[in-house]
């Protein structure tokens, strides 16, 4: 199949970078997501890849090939939109199969990959339907099918699940690993949805106001965030941040204070912790109050008031109430400096 290199790329859009300096590499058969905020570079770099954008400065290579300012047409890459990009004038049959129709495959060829993909992805029964009597979740999936049908060397997806429903949601995520697995294709997938990069990532790659700010595997990602951004963007509920004070062998914040991890040195730190990595102890640990419960039927999500200072914990069903008195200690935090870098990562 194809690996991809994005060296140096950045793409202008009104005299403003939307995708600046980025250095990427997506290997053979290798599914990346890239996450970030609206408006963060997403679309655009999927859309530089493609070579639906104009890049400014680097270059884009597929195999070790320059393809920097190449038609899209020669690239070989199927990408489907956020947004419905579907023929109106056209069946859905008629959608699906008009790649193969413009590369003039033979008929009986083309009937068995649409029969084929559209089965595969449960909308063969709107074959003979038009895009606009749909729904927008299906329209969609037309439009997955009728990317993948063509069998591309590359395949982009820009939030292709953005419009579904929860259950089109999962059956699609299934989908995609299982279609992207089978055909081997080398795939960017770019979405603002972390549980959909967690499910289907090989690597992650976090982008903010058109700048990479950490590629790696999803795990990585999670456990070792190189940064404030990442550590508060990846994971919901998001990170609790703390500021604290580094004094003798504390980080003093509150009403309590954490271990220095080692060639941590004085003065001021963030303190960043997971909701999931807060727990209950019955001494020696921070006490606080619990402001407010958000109830997720066998778990719950608890706000605690350590002294001036909010966190976010998870806590089992039937666990505290509001106005609760409680007392909890961290399994694991991860501390960052002034500038938000992370300096370490605690257990």
């Amino acid at each position: 199949m194809t690996s991809i290199l994005l060296d140096g790329v950045t793409v202008v859009h009104s005299g403003v970078a939307a995708v600046s300096d980025v250095t990427l590499s997506v290997e053979d058969r290798e599914l990346l997501v890239v996450i970030g905020p609206s408006g963060s570079g997403k679309t655009t770099l999927l859309r530089a890849v493609a070579g639906l954008d104009t890049v400014e400065s680097g270059d884009v290579s597929f195999d070790g090939e320059i393809v920097t300012g190449q038609s899209p047409a020669l690239r070989d890459v199927a990408m489907v939109f956020e947004d419905n990009a579907l023929l109106p004038f056209r069946s859905v049959r008629r959608n699906v199969s008009f790649p193969l129709e413009v590369h003039r495959v033979h008929r009986d060829e083309i009937e068995r990959r649409v029969l084929a993909e559209t089965r595969t992805l449960a909308i063969d029964r709107f074959l003979e339907r038009m895009p606009n009597e749909l729904a927008a979740g299906h329209q969609q999936l037309v439009q997955a099918a009728r990317a993948l049908v063509r069998r591309p060397s590359v395949f982009l997806l820009d939030e292709p699940l953005a419009r579904m429903d929860t259950a089109n949601r999962q059956m699609m995520r299934t989908e995609i690993l299982v279609l992207q697995r089978g055909y081997g294709v080398t795939t960017l997938y770019a979405t603002n949805d972390q549980e959909e990069a967690m499910v289907l990532a090989d690597r992650i790659a976090v982008i903010d106001e058109g700048r990479l700010r950490q590629v790696a595997s999803p795990d990585e990602i999670y456990q070792r965030p190189v940064d404030t951004f990442v550590a508060g963007f990846v994971g919901s509920p998001s990170m609790s941040f703390v500021e604290g004070e580094v004094s003798g062998r504390e980080i003093r914040f509150g009403v309590g204070a954490l271990p220095v991890p080692p060639r941590i040195a004085s003065g001021r730190v963030t303190i960043g912790v997971r909701p999931h990595d807060w727990e209950p102890v019955s001494a020696a640990g921070l006490r606080g109050v619990v402001t407010a419960v958000e109830d997720h039927g066998d778990h719950g999500f608890a706000t605690v008031d350590l002294g001036g200072v909010e966190i976010t914990m998870r806590v089992a069903a039937g666990g505290p109430t509001d106005g609760e008195p409680v007392e909890i200690w961290t399994r694991r935090f991860h501390v960052f400096d002034s500038s938000g870098r992370a300096v370490a990562h605690v257990r």
